[in-house]
């Protein structure tokens, strides 16, 4: 079998674990970006900056900006003022996104462990190396 159509079944089967385990799950109704934007903001080590955000992203600051903005409107993340510099605004998900994001996190869990019982311990190893080197995009 091709690499592509293995590619094929794995996305199949994690479509499968998604929609067994997260019914109703809000971060489906996100655009990639939307959930990225989210992903960045929560692996940060601390509230980010709008200016850190955009870098991360790889966007201009009016374009992290929006998107922080519609991110806001649908009660995923809030601004809170810098301690260090009252004109400077950081970004920090809400409860609601933490929400989710925990929820996601349990589907990713179930998708891992399934795939890893088929697996021995050196063989589940291959497959960490293997995806570290070939996902450095």
């Amino acid at each position: 079998m091709s690499l592509s159509t293995h590619l094929e079944k794995m996305e199949r089967f994690a479509a499968k674990v998604w929609r067994k385990h997260s019914k109703d799950d809000p971060i489906l109704q996100l655009s990639f970006s939307e959930y990225d934007y989210l992903k960045v903001i929560q692996n940060a080590q601390e509230p980010i900056r709008i200016t850190d955000l955009a870098l991360e992203m790889e966007v201009s600051k009016p374009s992290a900006t929006n998107m922080v903005t519609r991110l806001e409107r649908k009660g995923l993340v809030s601004r809170a003022h810098c301690l260090h510099d009252a004109r400077v605004k950081r970004v920090v998900l809400t409860e609601k996104a933490l929400h989710y994001l925990a929820q996601e996190a349990t589907v990713y869990r179930i998708l891992a462990e399934q795939v890893a019982g088929q697996l021995s311990d050196e063989e589940q190893q291959q497959l960490v190396s293997l995806l570290s080197k070939a996902l450095t995009f």
